[in-house]
């Protein structure tokens, strides 16, 4: 069962926390953010089913590793394009370091999900990078 959901950087939430219960219902007038809390559901999930495909079988891996996950992984989030679903279309970050030069980083999607199978708890975040 699914216990919360954290969402920052997606689509209208900078930030959200929602606790999730044995029955949910979202309501709320329009552009509240009732979809987009299920469309971030529904982008972790298809992160964590295409790392589950490449990751099946091997060994753990020493440093963090990511898979591709293109327009066709996104039919469940209808949107034409996929950085539109970045909070306020923020992909990049740019800054300056001390000596003038831009030093440029991705803005990432973060979706989180709690929950318990049995007796035991467990959290998985998965991030997301525009390429």
């Amino acid at each position: 069962m699914l216990t919360k959901l954290i969402i920052r950087n997606f689509k209208r939430f900078g930030e959200a926390e929602i606790d999730l219960g044995d029955t949910v219902v979202f309501i709320g007038p329009n552009n509240s953010g009732k979809t987009t809390a299920l469309q971030s559901l529904a982008l972790w999930d298809v992160g964590l089913r295409r790392w589950t495909e490449k990751r099946r079988g091997r060994p753990p891996a020493r440093q963090r590793q990511g898979v591709a996950i293109n327009r066709r992984d996104l039919m469940a989030i209808p949107v034409p394009e996929a950085s539109l679903l970045w909070h306020d279309l923020h992909l990049r970050d740019v800054r300056r370091t001390p000596d003038g030069k831009p030093d440029t980083r991705n803005v990432r999607v973060d979706i989180t999900v709690e929950g318990v199978t049995g007796d035991k708890s467990w959290r998985c975040g998965l991030e997301f990078d525009y390429a």
